[in-house]
């Protein structure tokens, strides 16, 4: 069965390892879901910018790899102000809020709708607003990947912990999987936490940058060991008591890895954990990885936590790992973009300019072409409707407007109905009333018959539809130039720059228009003067001259005056009309120029954002190893670029390419073949798509079909052939290896004397932070003598006693190294002691409440374990304050008797201790001695155990809501002032404790009032 992986991105960089995780799927595959897994995505952010559907940031190789919107939780909040003036009504969020005097001023800060901003406080707010919606998307992506299916689920939840949204919404998050899906071996919950680093970019740090990340790592040490019970935000806000195993495992890391190798927080970081969960949920289905599961679930040793002394309670959590990854990898991705992008560039260059050079393809420079004699052929303007005769309507123009006897050239149609009248005449009526008879003929035909209408009346109609005659032409024109585009013969340039001739030889023509106009009226007044004198002289014709064929000679040049004269008298209106009609066509053809211009400017964008990918790729320089990338890159720049070379300048190959680019681009255009409904359906952005898309597949078939040697070939080798080829002899072989393995390395800093520490509740036999070091390597059978080579020497490279090598049998073309250690507690993470200072100077300041509010998630994290073993000096610093108040706090018995919290009780010796009273598991009072008799005696004694027992019976009492009353708030603080003074004068003055006694009363006091 397919195994269930469930991907949880909080905050920005939770979704830039999605975006990045779903781009290397779709990379290896070219698609976003892999055989054999069911992967299901949950992206949580209180902002939207990585959450839009059209963002460019989410594609590769043209395709959009972003997430559907059923798998996205927009978080952010404008009402939250509202939610505070009601709290009764949201019960997952009353018990844990805090001061609402606090919260008017955080929201009062916030400029829109509300955002985490470093507050880890607000975006748990701000997620509690959405936890329904959350627990609602969670179940049903669930159910979507469990159907007819595996049942178990892993949850990989990846978030930074230096924001607000991702490190404030992590426990809940953690914490309502869990609540849902109890069963930790079933469901299996990993994170995948990223530290703040010690130095962030500007502008990073707000505030509670490196705090934030403290707070975070406490609260999860307490979750996971039971200490910590967070209300639960999607129900009635009780505390989330009993969860079993909340988390598996929690990987932690940093731009830093243990050898000293740093990479880019907001660029190498999401790369390299998604590349470390692809290696985790794709690569480990076909490979025998056992290692990988028993470090996840500490099954590799001791994963007890370490407890306190004397008793068995957990303090110190090991769930925490941390991982190294690293690829040695021929790039075939990258080499396969490349590819796609220079024929990508190539096509659209053909598109653009359609100019080979056998030297080198597709040429970013026009043609020289004479256009100006090419749109004056008389050939061109008759197949374009653009001759006079069409300009006059001698000639039709619309379908509708017919052909053959309908709709004759005017010549022709004169001469055709002199014709027909004067035989009509000729055999109907007297001789001597012909010339009569065929005036008139021809007069009715111009002034009411001519097109059916007479002449002025047909171009005083036609003359309201010239937009659609013009139209007409501007179609005609676009399909011829449209098709000649598609089909490879002009080019989008070439095809503006017809244009362009174009209307400039129309505009001439329209200049001359008045000129042929005045050519006619001369010749129109002479054929009238010619047909007056015909007439004066046929009414002189006698019997004798009629007799001797005068009357029919005198008609037959009549007739031929006739059919000359509305020949002329019908051009004449022809060309008024045409005065009306060019322009429209000229204005058409404009826009025809501007559809085209449009989609050459989208062909040249696409060009330049081609160029520009073309120049990140394969752009490493020689054989410099750049160990800071997430693969290792083992390949030759320059024979990727001189065998793309050899493929984009073959012309047969490159003829075919881009025709089957041209036939893609067509195919998005339905039957409306021309430039508007090209710049109409194909944007910018499925320009590009279509082009990546489909020379992607081209350059496959090219590289197939023309890359022969073995030698040349850039897409599916061995990477065990190319180290063989480079790195024959050992010593040349170890030097990179040593490299590659160093750059594998654990991508988090342990500090070696708290790793050596030991002491009580440390287990002496438990080892602290295990490691394993896995090598996968392809198998390459035909050369495993350089395969058993490579095992040796990396065997000698990995430092690590613990190490592994697993075949992989599908992957020939990449090594991959991955490093792994688990069961540490986080005392031992050096990071972690920056960040501690970081919290202390922030919680230390003059807000203190409120900065501990903005911090935590729920209370003030006083009372939650700490991360590290503490000094005697700390433990008195932090014990100090609560035996104050434990000495003045009052508490009742059983019988509701009063009596003082902290009192001298009897030891089994006979002796005196102070101690407090704690019910045992059959509710009888036992007393807790906490080591001395005194106060200075029992600071100087005190025990951890005895301590945090102490502090958790303060903040009890503390709580109840008398304390809330200020005359009794006041009784407990004048008490606190005379003990403190009473105890300044028993104590030596050469004793340290004399001077901070005032500074520890201050404490008690302020916990009190609860400022802390």
């Amino acid at each position: 069965m397919n195994a269930n992986h469930f991907i949880i991105g909080l905050g920005g960089t939770g979704g830039k390892v999605i975006r990045a995780f779903r781009k290397t799927i779709f990379q290896e595959f070219r698609k976003v879901d892999p055989p054999d897994i069911r992967l299901s995505y949950l992206y949580i952010d209180s902002s939207d910018e990585l959450m839009r559907l059209d963002d460019p940031s989410w594609k590769v190789l043209g395709q959009s790899v972003q997430i559907p919107p059923t798998s996205q939780l927009l978080i952010k909040s404008s009402n939250l102000a509202a939610i505070l003036d009601d709290l009764p009504s949201y019960p997952g969020i009353q018990p844990w809020i805090g001061d609402k005097n606090v919260w008017k001023d955080i929201l009062n800060s916030i400029v829109g709708d509300a955002k985490g901003g470093q507050k880890r406080r607000l975006g748990r707010f701000l997620f509690a607003s959405h936890a329904d919606e959350f627990c609602n998307k969670l179940t049903h992506l669930v159910n979507e990947m469990q159907k007819g299916g595996q049942q178990n689920v892993t949850f990989h939840v990846c978030c930074g912990l230096a924001g607000g949204t991702g490190s404030g919404t992590l426990i809940d998050c953690i914490c309502q999987i869990r609540k849902n899906y109890p069963d930790p071996l079933g469901y299996r919950i990993i994170l995948y936490t990223l530290l703040p680093e010690e130095h962030p970019k500007p502008n990073w740090n707000t505030g509670n940058y490196h705090a934030n990340g403290y707070a975070a790592l406490v609260e999860l040490n307490a979750l996971s060991i039971g200490k910590f019970s967070p209300c639960d935000i999607a129900g009635d806000g009780k505390k989330l008591e009993g969860l079993k195993d909340p988390f598996n495992g929690c990987y932690l890391f940093t731009n830093f890895n243990e050898n000293g190798l740093a990479v880019d927080v907001a660029e190498d970081i999401p790369n390299i954990l998604a590349d470390f969960l692809y290696q985790k949920i794709v690569t480990v289905r076909n490979i025998n990885w056992e290692s990988l599961g028993r470090a996840e679930n500490a099954e590799n040793g001791d994963n007890s936590p370490e407890t306190l002394p004397g008793l068995n309670e957990p303090v110190r959590s090991k769930r925490f790992l941390t991982f190294g990854v690293k690829r040695i990898a021929v790039p075939e991705p990258e080499i396969a973009e490349y590819l796609t992008f220079q024929f990508a560039r190539q096509a659209a260059l053909q598109l653009r300019y359609n100019n080979w050079s056998e030297t080198d393809g597709f040429l970013a420079d026009p043609r020289n072409l004479d256009m100006v004699s090419y749109v004056s052929s008389p050939e061109q303007l008759e197949r374009w409707m653009l001759t006079d005769e069409h300009f006059i309507l001698s000639a039709p123009i619309l379908e509708s407007d017919g052909s053959g006897t309908k709709w004759q050239p005017i010549s022709r149609y004169w001469m055709n109905a002199t014709t027909n009248f004067k035989q009509y005449t000729q055999e109907k009526d007297p001789a001597d009333k012909w010339l009569d008879r065929m005036k008139g003929f021809l007069d009715a035909r111009f002034l009411e018959q001519y097109r059916g209408q007479g002449v002025k009346a047909f171009y005083e109609t036609v003359g309201q539809s010239t937009r659609e005659r013009a139209r007409e032409i501007r179609q005609r024109l676009e399909r011829e130039l449209f098709s000649e585009w598609i089909n490879g013969t002009k080019s989008v340039h070439e095809i503006s720059l017809l244009l362009g001739a174009l209307i400039t030889h129309l505009k001439g023509r329209y200049d001359r228009i008045e000129e042929e106009i005045t050519k006619l009226k001369p010749r129109e007044e002479e054929l009238a003067k010619k047909l007056k004198d015909q007439e004066k002289e046929w009414a002189k014709i006698g019997l004798i001259s009629d007799m001797f064929g005068k009357r029919k000679r005198l008609f037959d040049a009549a007739s031929v005056v006739l059919q000359d004269l509305y020949s002329i008298r019908t051009a004449i209106e022809g060309w008024q009309f045409a005065k009306k009609f060019l322009p429209v066509i000229i204005e058409e053809i404009v826009l025809l120029k501007a559809d085209v211009d449009k989609a050459a400017s989208m062909i040249a964008e696409a060009l330049k954002m081609f160029e520009d990918q073309i120049a990140a790729r394969c752009a490493d320089q020689g054989g410099v190893i750049d160990l800071r990338k997430q693969v290792i890159r083992f390949y030759d720049p320059e024979l990727v670029k001189s065998v793309t070379k050899r493929l984009i300048k073959d012309q047969k190959e490159a003829t075919t390419q881009t025709q089957r680019v041209r036939t893609a681009l067509a195919e998005k255009l339905g039957e409306r073949l021309d430039f508007k409904t090209l710049n109409e359906r194909v944007s910018k952005t499925v320009f590009l798509d279509t082009l990546e898309k489909q020379c992607m597949e081209n350059a496959k078939i090219a590289h197939n079909n023309l890359v022969q040697t073995a030698a040349e070939r850039l897409i599916g080798v061995s990477i065990i052939e190319k180290l063989k080829d480079r790195y024959s002899d050992r010593q040349s072989l170890r030097l990179y290896l040593d490299g590659v393995v160093k750059a594998a390395g654990n991508y988090l800093l342990f500090n070696a004397d708290e790793k050596r520490r030991s002491g009580p509740g440390i287990n002496p036999a438990a080892q602290i932070g295990v490691s394993n070091f896995t090598v996968i390597l392809p198998k390459a059978a035909e050369m495993e003598d350089y395969l058993k080579l490579l095992r040796e020497v990396f065997f000698e490279c990995i430092r690590n006693p613990s190490k592994e090598f697993i075949e992989n049998d599908n992957r020939p073309n990449e090594i991959i190294l991955v490093s792994i250690t688990n069961l540490f507690p986080l005392r031992i993470v050096q990071p972690v002691f920056f960040l501690k200072s970081k919290y202390l100077e922030r919680v230390s300041g003059p807000d203190s409440k409120r900065a501990r509010m903005e911090l935590h998630i729920e209370g003030d994290g006083q009372l939650l374990p700490s991360l590290f073993v503490p000094s005697r000096s700390e433990m008195e610093e932090r014990i100090a304050p609560a035996l104050l108040l434990g000495m003045v706090l009052k508490e009742k018995d059983d019988g509701g008797n009063e009596r003082e919290l902290v009192q001298k009780c009897q030891t089994d010796t006979g002796g005196f201790q102070l101690g407090f009273m704690r019910k045992d598991e059959f509710g009888f009072d036992q007393p807790v001695y906490l080591g001395g008799e005194t106060f200075s005696e029992t600071l100087a004694n005190i025990r951890e155990a005895e301590g945090l027992l102490l502090e958790e019976k303060v903040a009890l009492l503390l709580s109840n809501p008398e304390y809330k009353i200020e005359s009794q708030r006041k009784a407990v603080e004048s008490a606190i002032v005379k003990l403190v003074n009473g105890l300044r004068q028993s104590i030596p003055p050469t004793d340290p404790r004399a001077k901070k006694l005032p500074d520890w009363g201050k404490l008690a006091i302020k916990r009190i009032r609860g400022e802390i």
